[in-house]
């Protein structure tokens, strides 16, 4: 073998020609060197180990537009939510104003009675009603402290057409000098309209009528069939109707109590009377 004759890189061999034992060896041809040591697959496959991994700047735009575009729909659903909610709020706690002062007037309605007041040193009416001011004498008053308090009440409602209120005015007693003052409480609020009429059957807004004799305390005793209210509150208009306490029946009820009361103090006379004749006659004999 001629000295300046090379051996190929890629095969391995023995030196004996030189008289020294060489072991055999495999050299390791690194990829630059040859462009045959390796197959395209492995070649592709290097080529795709040693490429950078990330994101390039197209991709990051079109990420940060989409997370964008999802959090600008999250946050209005987020809000209809949270206006659902304020709006759910307020209607609950509109209608329970309204169911409060709904119970207070059937409460008051159910314990209307045919009493007449000395206010002020005037009559009043068992109940009245003039230029939408309703007064009525009712009863239901509990006294468990046994402090002696009446158990009747004269009650008044007044609106506020300037502050859109409703007030209900309560006087302890149906017989009150002048200086008592009542006690106020606000039935409704932010009230639009408020129009109080009885019910004969027929609609009235005044009671009792111009008509009727009130130097008789029957008359000033009697009572409508019923009772409408009609009030609106932030645009939407409530109709309420009660029924009142029947005052014919009542008063046939204590005549037929009364005629019944008489017969039978009437009988009891007639019998004490028989038996003193009798008891009588026997001391004659």
């Amino acid at each position: 073998m001629k000295n300046n004759q090379k051996v190929p890189l890629s095969t391995c061999s023995s030196d004996q020609s030189f008289g020294v034992a060489v072991r055999p060896s495999c050299n390791r041809i690194k990829p630059y060197h040859s462009k045959y040591s390796f197959s395209s697959c492995a070649r592709a496959k290097l080529r795709f180990a040693y490429t950078r991994s990330g994101f390039t700047l197209v991709e990051l735009l079109v990420a940060i537009a989409i997370f964008a575009v999802l959090s600008a729909l999250g946050w209005k659903v987020f809000d209809y939510l949270v206006k659902t909610r304020d709006r759910n709020s307020q209607h609950e706690q509109r209608l329970f104003i309204l169911q409060d002062a709904y119970q207070q007037i059937l409460r008051d309605s159910l314990q209307i009675i045919p009493l007449t007041a000395n206010m002020n040193g005037q009559i009043r009416p068992a109940l009245s009603l003039n230029n939408n001011v309703l007064q009525f004498s009712k009863a239901g008053v509990t006294d468990p402290l046994q402090q002696g308090l009446s158990p009747y009440e004269r009650v008044e409602y007044r609106y506020d057409a300037v502050q859109k209120l409703v007030y209900r005015l309560k006087y302890p007693d149906l017989n009150l000098p002048n200086h008592v003052q009542p006690q106020s409480s606000i039935l409704l609020k932010n009230v639009e309209q408020f129009q109080i009429s009885l019910l004969n059957p027929q609609p009235l807004t005044q009671w009792p009528d111009a008509s009727v004799d009130l130097s008789q305390s029957a008359n000033l005793k009697q009572l409508p069939q019923g009772l409408k209210i009609n009030v609106t509150i932030d645009g939407t208009e409530y109709e309420w109707i009660y029924s009142l306490l029947d005052t014919k029946a009542v008063v046939s009820n204590l005549q037929q109590h009364t005629a019944q009361t008489g017969e039978d103090n009437n009988n009891s006379s007639n019998t004490d009377s028989g038996q003193n004749s009798s008891n009588s006659g026997v001391g004659e004999n």
